[in-house]
């Protein structure tokens, strides 16, 4: 099983949610995990609500910390502005999705940054299904 680790800031909104996301209909033979450069004690409920309205849940998900065994169990990392401050070896399998988190934003921005996750995650899969040519977003 291949993994795409997703990575944001704090592992509470949009690196649970791309995980979410993935793995509500991964390709074969892939599944998704996330993580935070600084892990933080609950995921954000705006972001289990949001899921929610698509029909997935995130269960008893918990934020965790990037770690370098993380980072080379991937086979691909997608950060969210926080590359910088990934364990080594991020960078070699990396792409950065520039996409807003949640502080200050209202519940509306926080849907359209859910649909545009949904928009890219369905672009990665695309990328990873079997057959299909090898890119990198």
């Amino acid at each position: 099983m291949r993994t795409v680790l997703f990575v944001c800031g704090e592992n509470t909104f949009r690196s649970v949610m791309s995980e979410a996301i993935f793995n509500a209909d991964p390709p074969e033979g892939w599944h998704a995990e996330s993580a935070g450069v600084q892990a933080a004690s609950a995921i954000n409920p705006v972001a289990a609500d949001l899921l929610r309205e698509v029909g997935i849940d995130v269960g008893g998900k918990t934020p965790r910390l990037v770690t370098r065994d993380l980072v080379a169990g991937a086979a691909r990392v997608v950060t969210f502005g926080c590359l910088d401050r990934c364990p080594a070896g991020a960078r070699e399998k990396s792409e950065d999705w520039p996409l807003p988190g949640a502080t200050g934003k209202t519940r509306d921005e926080l849907r359209e940054v859910r649909d545009e996750l949904v928009s890219r995650i369905d672009r990665l899969k695309a990328s990873l299904a079997p057959g299909a040519l090898p890119t990198k977003g």
